[in-house]
């Protein structure tokens, strides 16, 4: 037994309550007016000893168990409620041990980079050094001072060790600075660092663009030169203990709220383009760390939008650079052809997303556009053409249509790409498009080499969860169990089986088709366990760790640890073969609510007994018994036509 539970079953809800209540009994229950808000006509205020809850039926419509009572009436978080009301049931609480010391570590260390920032924005705003680097950003690249403070842009000066002592006189020490590689070590003839060997500022005259993680903190730098004669053209941080360059994306942070506003994600392929961009209100605008956009950059992104736009180069090779760069899932061969888009077709199926490109204006990058032309810009991203369209304007630019050869030439190319998407009308269409585009017969054009079968439609975003074999009115939790029981079951498969963002969707739909709100927190009304769906529903809505539990086990407040724990290490316990699971937890969560209608139901009714007529309080009640009455009929409909619902297909 956890520590709340031992703490829930030796405090009686009752005599707590009534220590500040006056309480009267009716039936098995208890009433009194409400301690949160102002009503001496009325008692709306319920205490349930069966289940050790409570619930107020008036102006708060609040309720749960000790905890969340504890935690409202003195206006503590439920660590402090926990500790007072473990010391009046005499449990004496045991701490959980956790090791801090990396995380501390770890703050210690984004301080440092904080700190380096600020020197570098300042070199660039307040030293005479730094006035080349103004000019350059504001003069040459348009950007206005409100964009280089917000994205804290600065300066390193041609000094080999500026940064390092300033960071050293600040109380950093040498293996700090290492840690976040904005030193370079001394190395010697072969290559290898020298032990205790001189340190130097690896970055010097250079813009700097800082490079923060997904919750704002920053992590590495971009440096960009000034002097034409220095190479390379750009410098990134090296890989850190804070920055991993596969995990970033430039800007995200700054852009998260538009990409889901716009329900759309622009990548483009440098810093300034970005910066720019959000300077003229694309901010959903991103770039990856050079190149390369990787498997995990990529779920980041689909965990904003399923809609995706590849802004490309201009130039002739633009697009087979960026086919062999922009290689999502890095399964691009070495090949130099056109087949290597394959893969973003193949990436565009399995992450469930729409994959548009568009081309940038030969010579002209992504910031020079919009700066001449806002409305230019936004064309361009509005014309952006899936791939296989995008694959066959490219493959015909400045060639003669009219010769036979060139037509079976990129027929060849193209109908190979077609046959990679997975939906029967899609890929037909594409067929009629370029067949048209050829000025040949549709009939010419055939599938050859692998088909793929028209009714596969497209892969599910995410794992298949596991089929489970049970009644027709099967839930995960026993009908006779507690409400608490009952909760930790539906929390226990959440937790194990639906650890994507897109997991619970259609579950979620279900409920909203019969007109109820999606699954929350709120359907956990324990307080322990309201407290782990908070973090379990926040870590399917965040960015910083794509790994869903492990987000989880780091932000689960201690107070819960154990009950944490003892539901995560079990399996759940009414799951066999057959069912959908999706299937399971709907019915399960709409009997639960169920159940919760019928509590407040008969509450609200004995409470219209007792109440004045004519009151404002009857009115109340009147109003909440018709909303809980509707709510029964709506789940009883969902109830009812469950076993018709196809999850499969959506309907």
């Amino acid at each position: 037994m956890s520590q709340v539970d031992d703490i829930k079953n030796q405090v009686d809800i009752v005599d707590l309550v009534s220590e500040t209540v006056n309480l009267r009994r009716t039936g098995k229950n208890y009433i009194g007016f409400c301690p949160f808000h102002e009503n001496t006509r009325t008692p709306s205020f319920v205490v349930f000893p069966d289940s050790g809850t409570w619930r107020c039926f008036g102006q708060c419509a609040e309720g749960g168990d000790v905890f969340s009572y504890v935690m409202k009436r003195d206006g503590c978080d439920f660590q402090t409620a926990l500790e007072l009301l473990a010391k009046k049931a005499g449990v004496e609480l045991t701490p959980y041990n956790r090791d801090d010391k990396p995380k501390e570590e770890k703050q210690h260390l984004y301080d440092l980079m904080n700190e380096a920032v600020s020197y570098f924005h300042n070199n660039l705003t307040q030293h005479p050094a730094g006035k080349p680097a103004l000019e350059f950003l504001t003069g040459k690249r348009g950007l206005k001072p409100q964009t280089i403070e917000k994205f804290r842009l600065g300066y390193a000066l041609p000094s080999w060790d500026g940064l390092t002592q300033h960071l050293l006189g600040k109380g950093y020490t040498r293996q700090d600075l290492i840690d976040t590689g904005v030193v370079s070590e001394q190395r010697d003839d072969k290559g290898e660092v020298i032990p205790n060997g001189r340190i130097y500022d690896r970055f010097r005259n250079r813009v700097m663009i800082p490079i923060n993680d997904s919750r704002g903190n920053p992590i590495a730098f971009g440096a960009r030169i000034l002097d034409p004669n220095d190479s390379p053209k750009f410098l990134n941080s090296p890989q850190t203990v804070l920055f991993d360059k596969g995990k970033t994306l430039f800007a995200l942070n700054e852009a998260r709220s538009a990409i889901r506003e716009k329900d759309q994600v622009v990548l483009v392929e440098g810093y300034m383009d970005v910066i720019v961009l959000h300077q003229e209100g694309f901010a959903n605008t991103v770039c990856p760390m050079g190149t390369a956009l990787t498997d995990f950059q990529a779920k980041q992104l689909t965990r904003q939008t399923k809609h995706i736009v590849l802004a490309l180069d201009g130039d002739a090779a633009g697009y087979h650079a960026a086919v062999k760069d922009i290689d999502i899932i890095r399964e691009a061969s070495a090949s130099e052809t056109p087949g290597d888009t394959k893969n973003l077709l193949r990436q565009e199926n399995r992450l469930n997303v729409d994959i548009r490109i568009v081309t940038i204006p030969e010579g002209l990058d992504p910031d020079e556009v919009v700066l001449e032309n806002h409305e230019a810009w936004e064309e361009i991203i509005q014309t952006a053409k899936p791939i296989v369209i995008h694959m066959m304007e490219t493959l015909a630019k400045g060639r003669d249509l009219d010769d036979a050869k060139t037509k079976s030439e990129i027929a060849a190319k193209i109908m190979p790409l077609i046959r990679e998407v997975p939906n029967a009308i899609e890929r037909e269409t594409y067929r009629q498009q370029l067949a048209r585009f050829l000025d040949i017969d549709e009939s010419l054009l055939t599938y050859t080499g692998q088909t793929v079968s028209p009714g596969s439609g497209n892969k599910r975003a995410f794992p298949a969860k596991p089929r489970l074999k049970t009644t027709s009115d099967a839930m995960v939790f026993d009908p006779k169990d507690s409400f608490y029981n009952k909760e930790n079951e539906i929390l226990r498969c959440l937790y194990r089986y639906y650890d994507n963002p897109g997991s619970l969707a259609a579950i979620d739909r279900k409920l909203r088709k019969f007109h109820l709100e999606a699954m929350s927190p709120m359907d956990f009304n324990q307080t322990d366990l309201h407290e782990i769906a908070s973090v379990y529903f926040r870590a399917l809505d965040q960015d910083e760790e794509l790994d869903t539990k492990a987000f989880i086990e780091k932000n689960i407040p201690e107070s819960v640890q154990d009950t944490f724990f003892a539901l995560k290490n079990k399996r759940p316990d009414n799951l066999n073969e057959t069912l959908e699971l999706d299937e399971e937890i709907l019915r399960s969560v709409a009997f639960m609510r169920q159940e919760k209608c019928e509590y407040d139901k008969s509450e609200l009714q004995s409470l219209l007994e007792g109440s004045e007529p004519g009151s404002e309080d009857m009115r109340n009640f009147e109003t909440m018994l018709d909303r809980t009455l509707q709510r029964r009929r709506q789940l009883d409909i969902l109830i009812d036509n469950i076993n018709m619902i196809d999850f499969r297909n959506g309907k």
